[in-house]
């Protein structure tokens, strides 16, 4: 239609309009004293003893929805009392590491590719921490490690994304072998 004050015999208009939608990834963070899959042998007494070490493997878990990631972040602190023993193992490029004037465990990946651990396995991490319960800690679960985070960066929108996992103590409720008798002895 062409409005009567124009001289013309017709009317054209373009318009691009373009939607990007932001991707998504979670963190998965669990714990483990029993571990053979890992091929990680963990030693110390469970439940855990006061001012006696035992061992844990931590594992993260990234599965990746629907864009390409670049720029991963996981981070997450050690509890007190907890240290990280430089035993890791896993499926990525790059491995966790440990800060020790920030007390935090870092694992830094270049990218995470879409899809990845819906069609495939996730991409995971596995280190190793021993806790050494102390006075303060007798009668209730130790806090290993805290809350770990995830940051990323979405290749196809260039938006900052970020996920979290709850912090991880010795009740260990994904270990099936010892799951719910984390609470510290003497």
């Amino acid at each position: 239609t062409v409005p009567h004050f124009v001289a013309a015999n017709k009317t054209v208009s373009f318009a691009v309009l373009e939607n990007k939608v932001r991707g998504q990834a979670t963190i998965d963070a669990k714990a483990y004293f029993r571990d053979a899959a890992s091929g990680i042998l963990n030693k110390g007494p469970m439940p855990p003893r006061v001012n006696q070490a035992t061992q844990f493997t931590i594992h993260w878990q990234i599965t990746n929805y629907s864009t390409d990631l670049k720029d991963v972040s996981v981070k997450a602190s050690l509890g007190g009392n907890v240290k990280f023993t430089g035993v890791v193992k896993g499926n990525g490029p790059t491995s966790p590491v440990f800060n020790d004037r920030t007390q935090e465990i870092v694992w830094e990946i270049p990218k995470v590719l879409a899809t990845t651990g819906l069609t495939g396995a996730p991409m995971e991490a596995i280190f190793q921490v021993e806790a050494t319960p102390s006075s303060i800690d007798l009668g209730r679960n130790m806090l290993l490690i805290q809350d770990t985070g995830l940051k990323a960066v979405d290749e196809f929108t260039g938006i900052d994304i970020s996920n979290k996992d709850n912090a991880i103590t010795t009740q260990l409720p994904d270990d099936p072998t010892v799951g719910g008798q984390g609470m510290v002895t003497q």
